[in-house]
């Protein structure tokens, strides 16, 4: 939903409660996408959404906007609703949405909430409660089409008619063996192009794509962006099917685990702001902070080392912002492309020293182009050609090490199972000033004799 249109059904809305509009207000509710009043309820009090919730009539709808809404919206919003109430809701939600939204509830209210629903359904979602949140098991939808080796097209075709019409995703069959073993995929196309009495075991692809229960969810998303599929079944141990994930499930990963390497990589969690506390945000930033200032430290006494040098030629200090804002600024670009190669794929750990020299060789081309243009700004400002040489050098040195440095320390980092998006940000910007400064005063000390 665009920006503007957002803007005007939230001004609409708002309007319409201020005038009592109920009728209004009931036509908007009841003819909007859930996903479109999704995004509105982040603009409007908690007063205002109940109210547009309340003018709800269908439980599909209701169930469809639980599914949409943000974390921290829809557990403010069934804050105080009869539990009865939640529980009609859930039972018309997918089961893997309900597992996540149980999973956030206090034990007591979670079961108090299972115990409400039909026994069918509180078991599909105790089941995918066993697993762990972030896991293929934990995001699974256990509604799926698995049919038998020997069923032939005609029947499948009739099973689809009559047991699977509620199933999610219609799109691919399963083929199990008699212990319920994955064995082959059917797409809905070829079921329908092939003669009424053709075999699945004939015509299904054997080279299926799965995960198992235990996989997490960041690498799911990999799988099913990496073969183009529209859902990836899950397996147990046994290679028993238990369940499918979905790309709508798959697209909700790659936006959370984006958005939390981001915020990883500023040091600042893997939250976003509004669902942190001022106490809570302050000790998540403070120790990646404390990081940039025990830099900012060092490289003041590096800078108090060659003092006497600074006080023979004053405007060496002039360029030190510019050295280390051109290193800082590269190696931030090769770390963060370092970080999103690795999480999507694109990169894996046995590409480090290729990475590595490729992003060595961008920084020094790029350094010797600013270093260039910068040593020409300082032979002329101070009309002195040799100091231009040193600033130019420094520009060289700094952003080829910057680029070396911001490649290789998330590689580095996810080779010994940390996280490389916290590699970035404090870390490396934070040795490479120091880096920066160090070697900036070593070339001038060298070279203007000082």
């Amino acid at each position: 939903m665009s920006v503007d249109r957002t803007k005007i059904l939230q001004d609409t809305i708002k309007r319409l409660i201020r005038r009592g509009a109920t009728v209004h207000l009931h036509k908007i509710a009841s003819r909007t996408h859930a996903a479109d009043l999704a995004e509105v309820f982040g603009f409007l009090t908690a007063r205002e959404q109940e109210a547009i919730f309340d003018l709800m009539d269908s439980l599909e709808q209701k169930a469809m906007l639980f599914s949409e809404l943000e974390e921290k919206i829809l557990l403010e919003l069934i804050e105080d609703m009869q539990a009865e109430k939640i529980a009609e809701i859930l039972e018309q939600m997918p089961t893997d949405d309900v597992a996540d939204l149980l999973g956030k509830l206090s034990d007591e209210r979670a079961k108090a909430l299972l115990d409400l629903m039909t026994k069918e359904d509180s078991e599909e979602v105790e089941d995918l409660l066993r697993y762990d949140a972030e896991t293929a098991g934990g995001i699974m939808v256990p509604d799926f089409i698995a049919l038998r080796e020997e069923t032939t097209a005609r029947e499948a075709i009739k099973a689809l008619q009559k047991e699977y019409v509620d199933v999610e995703m219609p799109f691919y069959l399963y083929v199990v063996d008699d212990h319920e073993h994955l064995v082959g995929v059917i797409s809905l196309r070829q079921l329908v192009v092939v003669p009424p009495e053709a075999k699945l075991r004939s015509i299904m692809a054997t080279d299926v794509v799965s995960v198992q229960t235990n996989m997490d969810q960041e690498e799911v998303a990999k799988i099913v962006a990496r073969y183009n599929i529209l859902a990836v079944p899950v397996v147990d141990e046994n290679n028993k099917l238990v369940g499918i994930v979905t790309v709508d499930d798959v697209i909700d990963i790659i936006r959370q685990e984006a958005t939390e390497d981001i915020l990883k990589m500023a040091g600042a969690g893997d939250d976003l702001v509004e669902s942190q506390s001022v106490l809570k945000s302050t000790r998540i930033r403070l120790p990646w902070l404390l990081a940039s200032w025990i830099g900012g430290v060092i490289a003041f006494f590096i800078i108090g080392y060659f003092e006497s040098s600074i006080n023979k030629l004053v405007y060496l200090a002039a360029f030190i912002p510019i050295i280390m804002g051109m290193g800082g600024n590269i190696g931030t670009q090769s770390s963060t492309i370092v970080v999103r190669g690795l999480a999507t794929g694109r990169l894996n750990l046995k590409q480090m020293w290729e990475v590595v020299l490729k992003e060595l060789a961008i920084g020094f081309i790029l350094g010797f182009f600013y270093g260039l243009l910068l040593g020409v700004v300082a032979g002329f400002r101070y009309d002195l050609w040799l100091l231009g040489i040193t600033v130019g050098l420094a520009v060289i040195s700094s952003m080829t090490i910057a680029a070396m440095v911001g490649s290789l320390m998330p590689m580095v980092f996810a080779r010994i199972n940390i996280d490389p998006a916290v590699a970035t940000g404090p870390f490396v910007t934070t040795s490479i000033d120091i880096l920066s400064v160090f070697f900036y005063f070593q070339i001038a000390t060298m070279l203007l004799h000082i």
